[in-house]
């Protein structure tokens, strides 16, 4: 299995930087934790279940150096990624490197399912029925993340392709774009 290119992006912003720990938040099939463990990274994982829920880095009191998240932050309403998104910062070093990959209102997927809140849906059908997904324009994904990093790059792409495919084995992604976000912690 490929690494996302967000993993990609951590292992090349960190190489050469000696040992560093990376965050690999809802780490999914592994296939992330892998690359970044065979660049010589020490990876802390948490699991989908454990980044979903309302505590998702209790217990976590050493700091990393960079935290990525291809699908962590993709699910939920806007409120409970923010919350997800402020217990992150809180593990971040000071200027520590943040990959991420959040839903796009410009996905195909957009305003179908059932709706649960604004900009958020949940599929009625297939791998991820029921579950929560959240799309955000480029402003207000600006505004849910600003408070806590400066942001190098934020850019919109096709993801049928690289999204995990054990994530969508009944229905595979057809038009699915995502913000990749590379981000520093200010």
């Amino acid at each position: 299995m490929v690494a996302h290119p967000l993993a990609q992006r951590v292992i090349e912003c960190l190489r050469g930087k000696g040992e560093s720990r990376v965050l690999d938040f809802a780490s999914g099939s592994g296939r992330n934790a892998a690359a970044l463990r065979g660049a010589g990274f020490t990876v802390i994982d948490v699991g989908d279940a454990a980044a979903g829920s309302n505590e998702p880095l209790t217990g976590m009191n050493e700091p990393v150096a960079a935290v990525l998240s291809t699908h962590g932050l993709l699910h939920g309403t806007a409120p409970a990624i923010a919350a997800r998104i402020r217990a992150i910062a809180a593990v971040l070093e000071d200027d520590g490197l943040f990959c991420a990959a959040f839903g796009s209102s410009r996905d195909a997927r957009f305003g179908e399912g059932r709706r649960i809140a604004d900009s958020t849906y949940a599929p009625t059908a297939g791998d991820e029925r029921g579950v929560a997904h959240t799309f955000f324009s480029e402003e207000a994904l600006r505004a849910l993340l600003e408070p806590w990093f400066a942001i190098e790059s934020l850019a919109q792409h096709g993801v049928d392709d690289v999204a995990g495919s054990w994530a969508h084995q009944k229905k595979p992604l057809t038009g699915a774009v995502h913000w990749f976000v590379i981000a520093r912690k200010r």
